[in-house]
């Protein structure tokens, strides 16, 4: 009698600790990285500005978020994407891009790419650095409370068995 009665209460037992149990990380966290905030604000009004070839334009409340990275050598963001626009200036050493396709392209001073990059979009990227670097972000996120300036994603298929702590370890 005894052991049916276990039998029947053990499995209510272990959906319940499984229930309790966190969830399972769904996201890839970056490394080896900083990445201060230097400012946050609204712009609570729509703008449409079109001078000297450069457009902007907003059509509703926007959040804007201006952040410094700082890369330590082999360090990397993790899988993510943003809402609205983000603009990236490299200051020194290197970044590496790289998008939902696995397809790498390096940014820096002096280098073939140029020293600034832009994402925008729901495709998932990553961004690495072998060697280091700083960069500054500026975001442009549709107003929210509290402001989102990034949603994580998980890796795509294409970088699976090509991660070292969520870091792409080879190029194409």
């Amino acid at each position: 009698m005894k052991r049916r009665r276990l039998l029947m209460i053990a499995p209510a037992v272990m959906l319940l600790g499984a229930a309790l149990l966190p969830p399972p990380a769904l996201a890839s966290p970056g490394s080896g990285f900083t990445a201060p905030v230097l400012v946050t604000a609204d712009l609570d009004h729509k703008v449409k500005i079109n001078s000297d070839g450069v457009k902007v334009q907003t059509n509703k409340r926007t959040d804007v978020r201006v952040q410094r990275f700082i890369f330590e050598a082999g360090g990397y963001t993790g899988w993510h994407h943003y809402p609205g626009v983000v603009i990236i200036a490299v200051e020194t050493g290197s970044l590496t891009f790289w998008d939902s396709k696995c397809r790498a392209k390096t940014y820096g001073p002096g280098l073939p790419n140029g020293s600034v990059l832009t994402e925008s979009g729901d495709a998932a990227g990553q961004v690495t650095s072998t060697s280091g670097g700083t960069s500054y972000v500026t975001y442009l996120a549709p107003s929210a409370d509290p402001p989102v300036f990034r949603i994580e994603d998980n890796p795509p298929r294409c970088a699976s068995g090509r991660l070292l702590s969520g870091s792409p370890t080879t190029a194409h």
